[in-house]
């Protein structure tokens, strides 16, 4: 049997065209306004060969009825980072370099690297420590540290190669899963298998499928012209909007320029549009929009679902001097609920822990809430705080990011949170989704809204709520 690498990233526009997930003008579209369980099979069957087939997996990998060894996989990695987060990297390397330990699981562990390729841990291989392994290859050649350390740079994804298993002794393929810590370092698990099924709603491929498609129309608009391109992305039944996640466009004043399901919007400003939940839809876009473009979260009607109210991931790129045009996907298993009366205890709850700056000073104010026994530690409602520049100085139950300039992180989803939350607060306070892990649930990845206001002129202080059960 041959072997193949294939990395899923941001950078796979490439291989989607090749799966048929790139549509233009004429060629049908996509297949859904929701993300699909229908999983992505990545079949190791042609040297250098990578093929992606919405087909169920092969006989190489067991899957429950989620696909959720991959599932798995993800959230094993994502639990590995939370523990670096509530321990710190002293501790948590340590523990990924212990064949005993809690992160060492048969031929399931955790490996970790900094950027520079030095490893950092490895339970099976000790040797490994201290060592550049940029350049360690397995029998095709594949250079899969390398593609790991690239793929962490966009925050996560997979590699597939080939590696022995500390279980059966043999090489086997592998695919691993990798996810950025902070600048320095960035942590990955795999598992083995002939035929890895990658569900299609993992927040890899929720990315792949909305950047493929916004850039898709950016190209045409730009080879089409801004009135061409605007008329054909109106059109309920043309391409940008027939089946798929549909193509949106606004000027950065917040105009709405196409909207092929909501027409009567056409026209007309969003700026001040909120939703369910009082988060802003129309500045938030245009905060992403300033930045270059990214991903945004809001509750938005689905029209593929009678209209319901459900969370939406929407990524946006500038199509042309003062216009954007966007794409989302609606995540209905996300719950995105959050009360008016926990919203109003969210907003005062802050208050309070900026009167506490106020009335104690900067530095005692801090001190109280990294408190984890302290009055401003509430599992459910704990408050954090940043500098300006996005450092975190405050966070109760997560120390171990104490210290860390947080601007570059990013979620789940891809969005920058941080950056929310500390241009939220500078315009006197607002709201943010993010996901982020619950302390109160086992410190599970869950979406969370934020509330942010300033303390002053240099210190951020929020606090966030979990949906409504």
């Amino acid at each position: 049997m041959g072997s193949c690498h294939l990395i899923i990233t941001t950078m796979l526009i490439a291989l989607f065209a090749t799966a048929g997930c790139l549509t233009s003008p004429g060629d049908g579209g996509d297949k859904s306004l929701t993300t699909s369980t229908t999983p992505i099979t990545v079949s190791m069957v042609h040297a250098e060969t990578p093929v992606i087939t919405t087909a169920p997996a092969g006989p190489g990998i067991a899957l429950s009825p989620d696909s959720s060894n991959v599932t798995s996989l993800v959230r094993f990695v994502e639990g590995a980072v939370i523990y670096t987060q509530r321990v710190g990297k002293e501790k948590a390397i340590v523990e990924f370099a212990s064949q005993n330990g809690s992160f060492t699981r048969g031929e399931q562990y955790i490996w970790a690297y900094d950027f520079g390729g030095i490893n950092l841990a490895h339970p099976y291989h000790p040797e490994y420590k201290g060592q550049n392994k940029l350049s360690l290859t397995d029998d095709a050649g594949i250079r899969m540290i390398e593609l790991m350390r690239d793929a962490a740079r966009n925050g996560s994804g997979f590699v597939s190669y080939q590696f022995a298993n500390p279980v059966t002794g043999k090489t086997e393929p592998k695919l691993a899963y990798v996810k950025r810590v902070d600048d320095t370092w960035w942590l990955a698990s795999g598992i083995y298998g002939t035929n890895l099924s990658i569900p299609a709603q993992t927040p890899e491929m929720v990315r792949e499928t909305l950047t493929s498609k916004v850039s898709h129309a950016v190209n045409y608009a730009r080879e089409a012209g801004k009135d061409e391109a605007l008329v054909a992305f109106n059109n309920e039944s043309g391409p940008f909007a027939s089946g798929g996640p549909y193509i949106f466009a606004f000027d950065m004043n917040g105009t709405t320029l196409a909207m092929p399901f909501h027409q009567d919007l056409i026209g007309v400003n969003e700026r001040n549009l909120t939703d369910i939940n009082g988060v802003s839809i129309g500045d938030e876009k245009i905060r992403v929009a300033d930045h270059g473009g990214g991903f945004f979260y809001y509750v938005y009607n689905n029209p593929a679902d009678a209209g319901k109210s459900e969370f939406k991931i929407s990524y946006i790129e500038p199509a042309g001097t003062g216009w954007v045009t966007g794409a989302g996907i609606y995540l209905p298993d996300v719950q995105a609920r959050f009360s008016e009366e926990r919203r109003k205890q969210l907003v005062a709850r802050v208050r309070d822990a900026v009167a506490e700056v106020n009335k104690t000073g900067r530095n005692a104010a801090i001190s109280a809430f990294n408190n984890p026994d302290g009055p401003f530690s509430d599992r459910s409602m704990f408050i954090f705080a940043f500098d300006r520049n996005g450092t975190q100085l405050a966070n109760p139950y997560l120390p171990g990011l104490l210290g860390l300039n947080r601007l570059a992180d990013r979620d789940r989803y891809g969005s920058y949170p941080v950056q929310g939350l500390i241009e939220h607060a500078s315009w006197g306070g607002g709201f943010t989704y993010y996901f982020f892990a619950d302390p109160a649930a086992d410190y599970s990845v869950r979406l969370k809204l934020g509330y942010t206001e300033m303390a002053g002129n240099d210190l951020v202080v929020g606090a966030g709520i979990f949906p409504d059960q």
